[in-house]
């Protein structure tokens, strides 16, 4: 389920966002715009939704949010448009990328703030990885890999993401194992491995910051797992393209090729 910051000390916008996302995602809400830079950097959050209200009076909003884009373009960003906005600053907005202007006053915030969620989104490492592997794999192992991609941010277990599949370990791993994939453990570590590759390209992160983010227990060990893996150090990850060397890793040490949609496990 994704991490997403909302920025608010309207209880509405917060009410707003928690009524229609809180099914798939998991909100955190702060008022600062110091704390919302310090989740983004430390935690896996994966989009944020910006009340203009609760930005800060000292700052430019259009340059304050282009930085941020610029620092994490990995993190989908929803903006909340209050009427005080003037209309430059939103052009200005548009050309920094955010897509998702939601205006107020709107009949149905809660309405648009899913809307525009859903939009921002579409660039998600669950959803360009789930999009990659669906060509692959038949549906239901794509929603595994899929369930992997978020269970890394709720810091899953194997068993957990068994749980969330409606399977035990074992048959998941099966399953799994029956189109090439890796068992319910090792694909945990892929998915660990895909977040890391989108996050290192951010300019705002480091490989120390990417390995507090994945919860391991120092950046060495961070180090040690990459490259067991994938073959490569952050910085060679970073270089190289990042999300897209990790899957490109992903899908050649497994044999993953269009026949594997024509095998499955009862």
């Amino acid at each position: 389920m994704p991490l997403i910051t909302v920025l608010a000390r309207d209880p509405d916008v917060h009410e707003a966002a928690w009524r229609r996302l809180r099914a798939n995602h998991v909100i955190a809400r702060t008022a600062s715009w110091e704390r919302l830079w310090w989740l983004v950097r430390e935690r896996p959050v994966t989009a944020v939704v910006l009340d203009s209200a609760a930005m800060p009076a000292w700052c430019d909003q259009a340059a304050a949010v282009g930085e941020l884009r610029r620092t994490f373009p990995s993190v989908a960003t929803v903006f909340v448009a209050r009427p005080q906005v003037d209309p430059w600053a939103l052009f200005r907005l548009g050309r920094a990328g955010i897509e998702s202007l939601v205006p107020l006053p709107l009949e149905d915030l809660s309405s648009g703030i899913a809307l525009a969620a859903r939009r921002a989104l579409r660039f998600s490492t669950d959803a360009l990885v789930t999009r990659a592997v669906s060509t692959y794999l038949p549906a239901r192992e794509t929603h595994a890999v899929r369930l992997a991609l978020d269970g890394v941010q709720m810091g899953w277990s194997a068993d957990d993401l068994a749980h969330h599949a409606g399977l035990t370990r074992a048959h998941l791993s099966v399953r799994l194992k029956a189109v090439g994939l890796p068992s319910a453990g090792h694909l945990l570590i892929w998915a660990k491995l895909l977040h890391a590759g989108r996050w290192l390209t951010d300019p705002g992160r480091t490989g120390e910051s990417v390995s507090r983010q994945l919860e391991y227990s120092s950046g060495a060990a961070f180090r040690r797992v990459l490259r067991s893996y994938v073959g490569r150090t952050p910085s060679e990850v970073r270089e190289r393209g990042g999300m897209r060397v990790v899957l490109q890793r992903f899908v050649d040490a497994h044999g993953l090729r269009r026949p594997a949609l024509e095998r499955s496990v009862a």
